[in-house]
């Protein structure tokens, strides 16, 4: 199992320009952002432009040319999730359900309901919604849940656990580890390798609480399958942690605590054995600092819990919603096919920007910059109460803290706050910049590419250099950046066989066609929504030789049948109807056959 840190296994993060002066095009933002370090000061900031144009990398770079290296102290970044299959065990009013975070969005997120957007991120307060946390003496209990979160990223990490089970979030969410001391530490989901601890539910205790939901008893047979989860309760805890723990508080224990643990499971201490040495402390004895970690080997003693190993970390795209919920006081909540614990991972809302941002603002400031950084994501989504409130926070804490908005739409973001910073706009990256800076990527990694591979990457990312590189990336991965490869990886049919499937229409041979069609949907895996975007596109492509009042015609009724796939017409009676439209079409206008 992979070991690397998100940064290494994504190259749209390994080759993320850390400096200003590494950054592909955008000539005039980097100047004037170049200037803004020499002064060591500037203003707020609103970055506006298309996905992918260097918006964030700006942001990050900028900060790293202000602050050095270390400049996420500096920084306040908001953003953590889980992926929509995580399941989630909640008590909704009386009702207990095992739910995933997309039973959750269709309950809370439906129509109707008051959704609140805060940077990027919608908000929902749930009526009477708990999930299961742990407390300080280590039980598992129930904890209100205040806000369920959602927004869109497009990448997220699956971590590999001890029992079989998987974990999906993104890679800045926090997970609750149990470090080599004994005692509980937050860490980043990116910075997961194998051999770290997870604390987890014990199975009986979890399959207690899952068993109230009767609609669900079938899960039960998944959470006692001893392939997937151990039910060796002997050796729930690993071994270093608690010699730890034990060690300060050695002259308390009244029996010989070495032997009796060399004597256990090895790298393993069994909770019976925890048990034994709890009972033979001299509590009296133990004082001051001695007591935390007296405490602590009470805590991992719980009945309730048990810690597993991580056994690896996987990187994968995402296109759907990842969710969040905001737990007040207790911080942490238990998430996945088998439990496991996160910290409460609520950083984009409502309780960030009256809470979170201002306690940051008041923080220590870096030595030789007279403040620190906020960067809100996504901006133009925030609603105009929202707004309002961050304007308030832009003027309150101008001395201490700079903002960068973040926004392809600036048009939504409200005059007063845009008065407030110093507008730079983002534009497409060049071709020929896009083109050079994969050809880089590939010398570096030691892919073959073809030029004209390239460029079709730069066709299909129109400008959006994250997309292009992840291309580039999933590309490679089959041997070769090639055009097939390219066209392969995104699920696109060639241009020239959707042309193939038109020039057939269009010539009368609906029957050919039809089979085209059907051969472009099977062996691409493509949607009816899908084809119809390719067959636009190549409609007012140069390669199809027909006429412009053509052409018109054709545009106005690709834009019918799409109206009506979205409405949810069949796709392949909706497509052939097409088909036999452009046969129709083709009667009336002398089509040339493209060139190849």
């Amino acid at each position: 199992m992979s070991s690397k840190t998100l940064a290494e296994l994504l190259w749209v993060e390994k080759y993320r320009p850390k400096s200003l002066s590494e950054m592909v095009n955008q000539e005039d933002v980097v100047k004037r952002l170049q200037q803004f370090i020499k002064e060591r000061n500037m203003p707020h900031l609103l970055f506006a432009g298309p996905p992918g144009t260097g918006k964030t990398t700006a942001a990050h770079a900028l900060a790293h040319d202000f602050y050095g290296p270390d400049y996420r102290m500096y920084m306040l970044e908001l953003n953590a999730s889980v992926s929509p299959n995580t399941p989630i065990l909640v008590r909704i009013y009386d009702d207990i359900r095992l739910l995933t975070f997309a039973d959750l969005d269709r309950i809370y997120f439906s129509e109707g309901r008051n959704v609140v957007t805060v940077g990027g991120s919608e908000y929902v307060i749930p009526q009477d919604l708990n999930t299961l946390s742990v407390g300080t003496d280590g039980r598992v209990r129930w904890a209100r849940v205040s806000y369920l979160v959602r927004h869109r990223t497009t990448h997220i990490l699956k971590v590999l656990i001890q029992d079989g089970s998987v974990i999906e979030l993104t890679g800045n969410h926090s997970i609750i580890t149990l470090d080599d001391s004994g005692f509980l530490k937050e860490k980043k989901a990116s910075s997961l390798k194998p051999g770290d601890y997870l604390i987890s539910i014990k199975p009986e205790v979890w399959s207690t609480y899952v068993a109230l939901d009767r609609r669900y008893r079938d899960h039960l047979n998944l959470i006692h399958d001893d392939d997937l989860i151990p039910t060796n309760n002997n050796t729930t805890i690993p071994l270093r942690p608690i010699v730890n723990l034990l060690k300060p508080i050695e002259r308390s224990i009244k029996v010989d605590w070495e032997s009796l643990i060399r004597s256990d499971f090895e790298g393993y201490v069994g909770r019976d054995v925890i048990l034994e040495l709890i009972d033979s402390i001299d509590v009296k004895g133990i004082e001051g600092s001695k007591k935390l970690f007296y405490n602590q080997l009470r805590w991992l003693a719980s009945p309730d819990l048990q810690v597993l190993r991580v056994e690896g970390v996987e990187v994968l795209s995402n296109e759907c919603y990842v969710y969040d919920v905001s737990i007040p006081g207790h911080e942490m909540f238990f998430a996945g096919i088998t439990p496991i614990l996160l910290h409460n991972s609520d950083e984009r809302g409502i309780d960030v920007i009256r809470g979170k941002v201002k306690e940051f603002s008041r923080s220590k400031l870096p030595a030789n910059i007279p403040f620190k950084i906020v960067l809100l994501d996504e901006a133009d989504n925030m609603t105009a109460d929202a707004q309002q409130a961050l304007r308030r926070l832009m003027e309150m804490y101008v001395e201490v803290t700079r903002f960068i908005l973040i926004a392809n739409y600036p048009s939504k973001i409200i005059e007063p706050i845009q008065s407030r910073c110093a507008v730079f706009r983002f534009v497409p990256i060049k071709k020929e910049d896009v083109v050079s800076r994969l050809r880089w990527i590939c010398g570096n990694e030691g892919v073959k590419c073809d030029v004209e591979a390239l460029e079709v990457i730069y066709d299909i990312s129109e400008g959006d250099m994250r997309k292009a590189i992840n291309i580039l990336q999933a590309s490679a991965s089959l041997g070769e950046v090639t055009v097939s490869n390219v066209y392969k990886v995104v699920g696109l049919a060639h241009p020239r066989e959707v042309r193939e499937m038109i020039q057939l229409a269009l010539d009368g041979k609906f029957l050919e066609a039809r089979d085209k069609l059907r051969d472009l949907m099977i062996t691409y895996g493509l949607s009816g929504v899908d084809i119809l975007r390719q067959m636009h596109r190549e409609i007012f492509s140069s390669e199809l030789k027909i006429p412009e009042a053509l052409r018109v015609e054709i545009a106005d009724y690709l834009g019918e049948i799409q109206f009506r796939l979205v409405e949810g017409a069949d796709e392949e009676i909706q497509l052939s109807t097409l088909l036999a439209k452009l046969v129709l079409l083709g009667k009336a206008a002398k089509a040339v056959k493209p060139s190849k």
